[in-house]
């Protein structure tokens, strides 16, 4: 027989073991804090979601209004001060598209001055004498070149070319022709040579000058003024009347 106090003292062990062995008070109480601690960490999460839109909104505004109120200031400064000095020539930018190509015409014709004044050779007219019955005599024909600036001798093949008869300058530098021509002829081809030898196709200017490239063999007419270039065709073989040396020459070669 077991004594009652031994009995007791055993009961009050197993009852200790059965409480310690007994967990699941504590996965409850644990349970209940971790819902307890999730729901306060949403709330604190809220609350400072909200204290930072709020935070936000407020920056916001107060961003917004110091860029309006100087926008209005600065509006207000602009019509204060036309008030005050108003320009008549203002227009606040409604100006038409010719008017701006007028005014800016105007600025370049007043910087550059040269572009419009352009200076006029005149011409002076062919001065023809009779020599005898059969020849002309050209008087001025230097003069005439020397104001086309141009070489004395291109200017005669071209004429000898074009009338087809044959010439020569004499000691006074003047063109004797064989034929008789009247001077209405004359200018006429000299107003051909003029268009085809002198003056420029861009700018109409007769400030040119002839150059022969030696690589191509081809004479170009370039313009002092714009710069521009344009080939020039070469002048043809002027009439050569035959005589008898010539045929004789001739009959000689084919023997």
């Amino acid at each position: 027989m077991e004594r009652p106090d031994e009995a007791i003292v055993e009961e009050e062990e197993e009852a200790d073991l059965a409480a310690m062995l007994d967990l699941s008070k504590k996965k409850k109480k644990s349970k209940k804090k971790k819902e307890k601690s999730k729901s306060g960490g949403d709330e604190e999460d809220d609350d400072e979601e909200e204290e930072g839109g709020g935070e936000t909104k407020t920056s916001n505004k107060n961003h917004e209004t110091p860029d309006s109120e100087q926008a209005q200031r600065i509006l207000q400064t602009d019509k204060d001060f036309d008030l005050i000095y108003p320009d008549e020539d203002d227009r606040k930018a409604e100006y038409s598209y010719t008017e701006l190509l007028d005014r800016v015409i105007d600025l370049i014709h007043s910087n550059n001055p040269d572009l419009i004044e352009k200076k006029r050779r005149n011409m002076k007219p062919p001065q023809l004498t009779r020599v005898g019955t059969k020849k002309t005599l050209w008087v001025n024909f230097q003069e005439i070149c020397t104001m086309m600036q141009r070489n004395p001798e291109h200017v005669f093949q071209f004429f000898m070319a074009e009338l087809g008869t044959e010439g020569s300058i004499d000691g006074s530098q003047r063109l004797v022709i064989r034929g008789k021509y009247v001077p209405k002829y004359i200018e006429s081809l000299l107003r051909k040579y003029i268009v085809e030898y002198i003056t420029c196709q861009m700018c109409r200017s007769p400030n040119t000058e002839l150059k022969k490239d030696s690589s191509t063999r081809l004479q170009f007419c370039i313009c002092k003024d714009c710069g521009s270039s344009r080939s020039v065709a070469a002048i043809r073989t002027g009439y050569h009347a035959t005589s008898r040396a010539d045929r004789r020459a001739a009959r000689n070669a084919q023997a």
